[in-house]
């Protein structure tokens, strides 16, 4: 594999250039408080650091704010939904507008009391892996594969646990937050360092990298856009991923739905979740093609867009603009880290 997966996680943070300071959550804060803060700082998610009543490791220094666990949109989310759902006891939305009137108004209400749960109670461990202060002399390969695609765990555990983003920790005993690398970071640094790759891969196109022989159109997880966006987000909760094909009747693609939509949502707004996806997403169509890629598009094309569109998945469409397959910023952390590349590919 290339060199440049070779550097180290310290040189890999100074070649990225500069870094926007951590932003991270206090345990006391509220949901809305952090809806606010991930919002207005366009960020899906951000590490809980301890408050100052909570009791701190004996370890720490003493001035050191520990972390918690982390707080993202999606989970926030799945909650909203659980809660809003639970509340109508109903499997689907009824068609009676009397019914859907009491809902709604009932879902705007309840803005108030989602937005007031502590954090505290909602934290947990989506980024996952903590890297202490020595991991920045780990290569960029073993952070994208222990890290990201947690290879260790894995194997432990027998089935695929993944990650968006690790944590940099200022030393092995202490929890203070330093930096964040993320997935995203990682491929907008391979864009701008094709030689990541082994030489002729980055021009080879998706077909001939078999993203599409991976998966079948069936198993892409969709929804039509007439479906009401709170039954989409309890799908993408079931199915355990983070976004969903918006189709048409004609099963092209239109939309994509996402965590992010969630992001800028006020306490008042949940009775929006009735909408259908349609009108929920608002993306029409000159949106979309930003997240579309042809199969015969080459490995630098999709790098680039992933760079340009800053989006977590893009789609594959044939000419109707049917969707084919989905990548992933998952997928390309697992292309990097294949060991032997022409023997993954079959060559």
């Amino acid at each position: 594999m290339a060199s440049e997966l070779s550097i180290t996680v310290s040189q890999f943070l100074e070649l990225s250039g500069p870094r926007p300071s951590v932003i991270s959550l206090t345990s006391d804060q509220s949901v809305g408080e952090a809806l606010h803060t991930l919002a207005s700082n366009k960020i899906m998610s951000a590490p809980v650091v301890a408050a100052a009543d909570v009791v701190m490791d004996s370890l720490a220094p003493e001035n050191a704010r520990q972390y918690l666990g982390m707080i993202d949109v999606q989970q926030l989310l799945f909650h909203a939904v659980r809660i809003l759902r639970e509340r109508i006891q109903a499997k689907h939305l009824d068609t009676d507008p009397a019914f859907k009137q009491q809902c709604w108004e009932l879902f705007q209400e309840m803005g108030d009391e989602l937005f007031e749960a502590e954090l505290l109670n909602l934290c947990g461990n989506d980024a996952g892996i903590i890297f202490p202060g020595w991991w920045t002399e780990a290569t960029l390969k073993e952070l994208i594969s222990v890290g990201f695609l947690r290879a260790d765990e894995q194997e432990a555990a027998h089935e695929e646990q993944t990650a968006h983003r690790v944590l940099i920790c200022n030393s092995s005993h202490s929890a203070q937050v330093d930096g964040i690398i993320s997935q995203s970071d990682v491929v907008r640094f391979v864009a701008d360092h094709p030689n990541c790759f082994e030489p002729g891969v980055i021009d080879k196109t998706l077909e001939e990298l078999e993203f599409l022989a991976q998966q079948t159109p069936t198993e892409i997880v969709s929804v039509n856009q007439k479906m009401s966006a709170l039954d989409a987000f309890e799908l993408m909760e079931r199915r355990g991923v983070s976004g969903l094909a918006v189709l048409n009747d004609e099963g092209q693609l239109v939309g994509n739905l996402s965590a992010s939509d969630l992001r800028g949502m006020g306490r008042h707004e949940f009775g929006d979740l009735l909408m259908s996806v349609e009108d929920f997403t608002l993306i029409n169509k000159d949106q979309v093609q930003g997240y579309c890629l042809p199969p015969d598009a080459t490995l630098d094309c999709l790098l680039q867009t992933f760079k340009e569109k800053r989006v977590h998945r893009l789609y594959v469409v044939d000419e109707r603009n049917s969707p084919m397959a989905v990548i992933t910023l998952t997928d390309v952390m697992r292309l990097l880290t294949q060991t032997s590349l022409a023997c993954f590919l079959g060559w």
